[in-house]
């Protein structure tokens, strides 16, 4: 997991498809707020979902196995917290479907980001996560308008 700004993270990797995904997403940010709530397809497999969402206390961790997870605010800040994974070994579900296991909260967090508008929290396989929590650092908005990118892992490493 690591976090930076949107225009430096195709920096990160080896793959020059993770760095075409990457720059196809930077070209569409500055329309991504306009988007509906939904899925939009990029290019090598990859998409992302427009969100808007209430901030919470609390949520439960997660996880995939197939997706590189890219949480990139488009307004707002969020609460992201991450975990060991090794932490939660025989417990929580998968969904093949979905790729998407969840975990019931543990007391332990391993590390704390503050997603603000054109920040990235990067997330790759059984890196477990816990996000859309609120801004516990002062009085921020409640809402969030957010992107999840889902790049396929391969695409890391491929050249």
């Amino acid at each position: 997991m690591f976090f930076d700004r949107l225009e430096s993270i195709g920096n990160y990797g080896k793959g020059a498809k993770w760095r075409e995904v990457i720059l196809q997403f930077i070209h569409e940010y500055p329309s991504a707020y306009e988007k509906k709530d939904g899925t939009y397809r990029l290019c090598h497999g990859a998409f992302y979902n427009i969100m808007s969402a209430e901030l919470k206390a609390d949520n439960a961790y997660e996880y995939h196995k197939k997706y590189i997870d890219v949480h990139c605010t488009l307004s707002g800040t969020e609460k992201i917290e991450g975990a060991f994974f090794s932490l939660f070994i025989g417990t929580g579900n998968y969904s093949e479907e979905n790729d998407a296991g969840f975990f019931p909260d543990i007391p332990e967090k391993n590390c704390v980001y503050y997603v603000e508008t054109g920040n990235c929290a990067v997330f790759f396989p059984y890196e477990a996560h816990k996000s859309l929590l609120l801004d516990d650092r002062g009085d921020s908005p409640k809402k969030i308008k957010k992107a999840v990118l889902k790049i396929p892992v391969e695409l890391w490493d491929e050249i």
